[in-house]
């Protein structure tokens, strides 16, 4: 009798701190590297008549994209200077991400892409306070410059990149990857 009382108390502790073990693990929290974004706008106002701003907004970018906002109508032959704002109408209050990408800014990148044909360059104005050979661009801020009348699609896509950010697009993954519908004039 002594004998069966050993192996049940045995089996019995493994039990116990089999669960235990277990309801550690449950207890760790779950970690999202990637920013929860549902909405985009980008502002470009123009650098010679500040007054002429133009804006462009894509919602529910994590369900089915709302683009009837998503058009930017800009000059030709005109400098801008741009402002991406992000935002997650998914928590309450709606979380500004934009902030929360400025906190990390040493873990993210935009990547503005213009389609072929249409006469835009972007260029990054924001750096991160990266050590050598950073400091590296952000692309909260931007200036666009026009050329001649074109149309198409501006591809704005943002890095996550944590401990691997080299001032390109490659390393890391996609927070956001979304077009806005560009028409200069």
């Amino acid at each position: 009798m002594t004998y069966t009382r050993k192996p049940l108390l045995f089996i019995a502790f493994l039990t116990l701190f089999a669960g235990a073990c277990k309801n550690d693990e449950e207890n760790v929290a779950p970690t999202d590297d990637n920013e929860a974004i549902t909405t985009a706008t980008l502002t470009l106002t123009n650098k010679a008549v500040p007054t002429e701003i133009v804006t462009a907004t894509i919602d529910n970018l994590n369900t089915t994209a709302d683009f009837s906002k998503a058009t930017l109508t800009l000059k030709a032959n005109t400098t801008y200077t741009g402002v991406v704002t992000l935002l997650d109408k998914t928590k309450t209050p709606v979380l500004d991400a934009t902030a929360e990408i400025r906190e990390k800014a040493n873990e993210h990148l935009f990547v503005y892409t213009p389609s072929t044909g249409l006469n835009l360059t972007a260029t990054l104005t924001d750096r991160d306070t990266n050590p050598a050979p950073g400091p590296y661009p952000i692309g909260l801020t931007t200036e666009m410059k026009t050329g001649a009348a074109s149309s198409g699609k501006l591809k704005l896509v943002l890095r996550h990149q944590p401990d691997t950010k080299n001032g390109t697009a490659t390393p890391g993954t996609s927070d956001l990857d979304t077009d806005f519908t560009i028409v200069i004039q």
